[in-house]
């Protein structure tokens, strides 16, 4: 394994500040399914937040088996200057990606004789035996689609393997378009390594869907961690693996202090037995074993056709659930999860359909109210009782904002450089993406990432202001170690990390406390008694 046990400490403490810091809980269900030693491949979804996806894993596996995770990632994110550095840092293995590769080359390109031959490609202008070979890659712009190629007929005519099946790719094929080529990418070599790491008794950590995404189902998961199972057990009879599917449920995922649960699936084994079929048929046996991986992954994920039935069930768990006492997050994730099957089953049934018109309006009705759905529990009818709670929590928060107020004023141009890079990044991401919706998969990775940066920068900026206002004007006590410039900075810098923090820590629970206010103003208003009534019989 690669780094010094040092190093691996190292990386190991600052990987737990960074999840501590970004998320203000995260739990886990079936972590006894982690296996403590021996050859493992975790495979992970949804990839949807990016960077941190392989954070929060490699914090939780190593609070679990005190084992270190080395994450299968993409050779571009290495190409990049802190990703690069915090990846090598880590023991990421590198992998690359033909679609990283994509470079726009001369001419055009359309369907030959589109419907009745939905394979090939001709060109105007293009150079097809000087910039495309079989096995390569054919995209079209802004990453609407890619499609591997199949032959390479002459300079002006080729073949892709597969119809494209996207009607905008279709579109753009049939009105002419530009087009971008990568090459084949031999990975035989990543294989081996992996195959060996696996024999040492690695645990290899890979997104079993390849690009992060913020949709509410999975993409087509890759096959690479199965032929990396499989392998290893073909390359070496004596090793058996094991591949942990692990589910990434998290609430609001880009914003900080949000909460996750990672649910941990039964190890699925592949012994010499799975290696030889593997040599005698490595496709059937390979899609054996995604068809297998992928519903161990549905028992550990909420999978919801789209966004607007997700919410549905949110809010009908809530309904179903009131007014108990607080439910553990492992516990939200499962209820999540089990209505989503019943839905999925039922979702034609009449009585359904009304239940979900009825749930629609409910939220159309809170959202008129600027409310969400979890502040009513906090509603009270006692007129007297709210005025007081309300008092309180208004002084409260008063003398909070009061404590927090220095630490906010100086970490400040962190927090717009937070919002705005990561909006940048967002759109960015966005525009070279066929699978996103928003985009949001990438805000929380950024946040961290401009964090990382800028603090820093800030803190030494500060550190180094306050050392020589402090010298010049003679700010601190005449003790002999305060002679010592460094001593000064570092005090400095100290100070301002513990300042911030505070801050930070106090900022939560005024947060916390604002949040409770609106429920208890409209308490004490006589039209809203009548909502909540029917919320509570609902």
């Amino acid at each position: 394994m690669a780094g010094t046990s040092f190093s691996v400490e190292l990386f190991t403490w600052f990987v737990q500040i960074i999840v501590d810091i970004f998320f203000r809980e995260v739990s886990t269900r079936g972590s006894f399914n982690l296996p403590q030693t021996g050859a493992t491949i975790v495979v992970i979804a949804p990839h949807a937040n990016q960077f941190l996806d392989a954070a929060v894993t490699m914090y939780i596996v190593n609070k679990v088996t005190g084992r270190r995770t080395a994450f299968i990632e993409a050779a571009a994110s290495f190409r990049r200057r802190v990703v690069g550095a915090f990846s090598r840092w880590s023991g990421a293995i590198s992998v690359e990606r033909p679609q990283d590769l994509l470079v726009v080359k001369p001419g055009t390109i359309t369907y030959k004789n589109y419907p009745d031959d939905e394979l090939t490609i001709v060109g105007t202008g293009t150079q097809f035996t000087k910039y495309c070979e079989v096995k390569g890659l054919l995209g079209l712009p802004k990453s609407i689609v890619n499609a591997k190629i199949a032959q390479v007929i002459s300079d002006t005519e080729l073949k892709i393997q597969k119809p494209i099946s996207k009607p905008k790719g279709v579109e753009l094929l049939l009105a002419g378009t530009e087009y971008k080529v990568a090459p084949r990418i031999d990975n035989s070599q990543l294989f081996n390594n992996v195959f060996d790491r696996l024999h040492a008794g690695d645990l290899i950590a890979i997104a079993a869907e390849g690009g992060s995404h913020d949709r509410t189902q999975f993409l087509p998961f890759k096959p690479g961690f199965a032929i990396m199972a499989l392998g290893a057990a073909a390359k070496y009879p004596d090793t058996e693996v094991n591949i942990v599917p692990c589910g990434l449920n998290y609430f609001h995922p880009n914003k900080f202090r949000s909460r996750a649960v990672l649910e941990f699936g039964e190890p699925i084994v592949i012994s010499s037995k799975d290696g030889k079929e593997y040599e005698a048929d490595a496709k059937s046996k390979v899609d054996s074993i995604m068809s297998e991986i992928t519903d161990a992954m549905k028992a550990v994920t909420q999978q919801s056709p789209d966004y607007e039935t997700l919410q549905v069930i949110q809010a009908a768990r809530r309904l179903y659930a009131y007014p108990k006492k607080h439910i553990p997050l492992p516990l939200v994730v499962e209820m999540n999860r089990n209505l989503l099957i019943g839905y999925t089953q039922y979702h034609d049934d009449p009585q359904i359909q009304h239940l979900k018109k009825s749930v629609m309006d409910y939220n159309k009705r809170l959202q008129y109210l600027g409310l969400t759905d979890h502040q009513l529990e906090k509603y009270t009818n006692n007129v007297f009782k709210t005025s007081y709670l309300l008092l309180r929590r208004t002084v409260k928060l008063l003398f909070l904002v009061a404590l927090s107020l220095p630490g906010t004023i100086l970490f400040s141009p962190v927090f717009i450089a937070c919002h705005v890079i990561s909006r940048k990044k967002q759109r960015e991401a966005l525009a070279k993406s066929s699978v996103k919706i928003k985009g949001t998969d990438v805000l929380g990775s950024w946040k961290v990432l401009i964090a990382l940066v800028f603090a820093p920068s800030l803190y030494t900026f500060y550190s180094l202001v306050g050392t020589y206002m402090s010298i010049k004007y003679s700010l601190l006590p005449n003790w002999w170690i305060l002679q010592f410039k460094v001593v000064i900075y570092s005090c400095c810098y100290s100070l301002l990390v513990w300042t911030t923090y505070a801050a930070f820590r106090i900022g939560e629970t005024g947060m916390d406390i604002l949040k409770s206010l609106r429920p208890l103003v409209l308490s004490l208003s006589p039209k809203s008694h009548q909502f909540v009534s029917s919320r509570q019989n609902q």
